[in-house]
């Protein structure tokens, strides 16, 4: 079956021995999710440039070689990292030997909005993501109380501040800040400006891993002017905003996490929905998406949630923290029967 990248790469040399190719100074952008905000970015601020988006998110059956050989047709060439196993003959670090001149994008990954998220890699399966209600994104808490054997309403009781500022919650941002910068500037790019204003409008992430558009829409901006290619400086993004990474799952901030930083936040958690002519969405509730994340779990062998995700595993060997959750689970259901 082919992958997107099979299908982009096909749909480029159809186009060139059509001769239908438009467009100067050609550009390539490739990566994973978050290249499609790169590439329209990049589009939008070049109106008359060629932008090709070329996405690696499932194995292919391109060769790492004739990517490079399709790239290198392009004036400019900007690439997201990518793992070996998505195209046969490597990965990023090969496609970097090939095309020394490829100019890297940095991966945004943000974790001070999202510190309860965890990927579980399941060892039986070569470390592949279990997917849950919302993908591969799970919450810390309710894995542990469901290796812990609590019911949902315990779990439930356990999402609020005081829970979160005992285990450290309220303590990432800044470790979350510093390791995204370093990551733009191990790529070129001083985002720290970025950062501050999208700090102060508002959440500017779906998950640890997605960003929102007018995030993606910046860092294309900023690679154009590491390449010194001019660009529209009097484009407002909101009047031709295009979200792609929207229509898979998005896990929200908690709202006493959006608090902390002036925003607000809620507890719906948005499963993905590639279909949007079909259905518009279906959304869970705190409750419903513990209820899904447990019965995604009870088909699970214990083994590989126990040790899938490394600080659950942590926790798992700790007795001080199994008591944590027992206590603050009681309280906070304590609390609430007394609130009537």
């Amino acid at each position: 079956m082919l992958s997107e990248i099979d299908r982009q790469l096909l749909h480029v040399w159809r186009r060139r021995l059509l001769k239908k190719d438009k467009g100067a100074p050609r550009i390539a952008v490739v990566g994973n999710c978050q290249s499609f905000g790169i590439a329209y970015g990049m589009k939008l601020l070049i109106p008359q440039a060629q932008v090709d988006r070329f996405t690696i998110v499932r194995k292919g059956v391109a060769d790492l070689g004739f990517l490079a050989r399709t790239l290198a047709t392009y004036d400019h060439v900007f690439s997201l990292e990518f793992q070996q196993g998505f195209l046969r003959g490597g990965g990023w670090e090969e496609l970097r030997a090939l095309m020394p001149k490829v100019a890297p994008i940095p991966s945004i990954v943000f974790s001070g909005f999202h510190p309860d998220t965890v990927y579980i890699l399941d060892p039986p399966q070569n470390g592949r993501p279990i997917e849950g209600p919302t993908g591969p994104y799970h919450s810390a808490i309710a894995l542990f109380a469901y290796l812990r054997g609590m019911s949902v309403e315990q779990t439930e009781a356990l999402f609020c501040a005081p829970f979160f500022a005992a285990l450290g919650y309220f303590d990432v941002w800044e470790d979350s800040a510093r390791e995204f910068l370093a990551l733009a500037r191990a790529s070129g790019l001083d985002l720290s400006h970025d950062l501050v204003r999208w700090s102060r409008g508002g959440t500017f992430m779906y998950s640890m891993n997605h960003p929102k558009a007018h995030v993606l829409f910046d860092v294309a901006r900023a690679l154009l002017e590491r390449a010194d290619l001019p660009h529209s400086a009097a484009v407002e993004f909101s009047d031709f905003a295009v979200d792609d990474i929207v229509r898979g799952a998005v896990y929200p901030v908690y709202p006493e996490i959006a608090e902390r930083y002036g925003h607000r936040g809620n507890y719906l958690f948005k499963r993905a929905n590639y279909e949007l002519s079909r259905s518009v969405g279906e959304f869970l509730t705190l409750r419903g998406y513990i209820e899904s994340c447990f019965a995604v779990y009870a088909r699970r062998q214990r083994k590989s949630l126990s040790e899938g995700a490394h600080r659950v595993k942590i926790w798992l060997d700790d007795a001080e923290v199994g008591r944590l959750f027992d206590w603050h689970a009681a309280d906070a259901l304590s609390r609430k029967y007394r609130a009537g």
